[in-house]
């Protein structure tokens, strides 16, 4: 894929990521809500190596925002900006508990769900068979428990309240549910979640909002 770092002719914000990245969907998914309209520009692991891509961020990953002069790098970075720069109700809470527990859980999605949930469990039941990559089941067996004490802490918030944060959307809701929402497409993931009442109806209601609809990749729709 080609790296086009051309400005939006429209002066819209643009993205850069590749659309299966639940870090990529979770940016995406703010500014949806937050009712931003802006470029998305596919890129793979090709765009991604080449050295201008590094003057845009400098380990290489997605996504990207580049609006104007500015350029963001990190999904909690960019979900900070969508909230800034959009409209409607706040993705971030009102009360100091419910906005570190946001942050909490924008880590847990961060540095838990995404390696074991995403990148072993996901990855290797079903992204990589996708893509004629090799699957280790091992490797995916081997997540299983971790992702399943992972699902035991969302379970416990949101036995207590609707939302992973209080009582409204957040961030946290959108990290954590972009990263459930791939765990619970694995017969292991759908499994757990069919032992966590609470994950599941979240994550249903969270399936039911536009934003979900919009940026599930077309590539993955069965």
């Amino acid at each position: 894929m080609t790296l086009n770092l051309t400005p939006n002719p429209h002066n819209l914000p643009v993205l850069f990521g590749f659309p299966v990245s639940p870090n990529v969907r979770a940016a995406r998914l703010a500014f949806h809500e937050k009712g931003v309209e802006i470029e998305f520009r596919v890129i793979g692991l090709d765009a991604v190596a080449k050295p201008e891509y590094a003057e845009l961020h400098p380990f290489r990953k997605m996504p990207v925002l580049r609006d104007g002069d500015l350029t963001l790098y990190e999904t909690p970075a960019i979900m900070v900006y969508a909230e800034g720069v959009g409209r409607g109700p706040s993705l971030v809470p009102a009360g100091l508990l419910d906005q570190a527990r946001m942050w909490q859980f924008t880590g847990v999605a961060q540095h838990y769900l995404y390696p074991r949930g995403v990148m072993e469990l996901y990855f290797h039941r079903v992204l990589a068979p996708l893509f004629g990559l090799e699957a280790k089941d091992a490797v995916a067996d081997a997540a299983v428990a971790a992702v399943a004490a992972q699902l035991d802490a969302l379970e416990r918030a949101l036995t207590a309240s609707a939302h992973l944060a209080g009582p409204a959307l957040s961030f946290a809701d959108l990290y954590c549910g972009a990263m459930v929402d791939y765990v619970a497409r694995t017969p292991d993931g759908a499994e757990l979640l069919a032992r966590r009442p609470a994950i599941s109806a979240w994550l249903d209601s969270l399936r039911a909002r536009d934003s979900f609809r919009a940026t599930f990749p077309s590539m993955l729709a069965n």
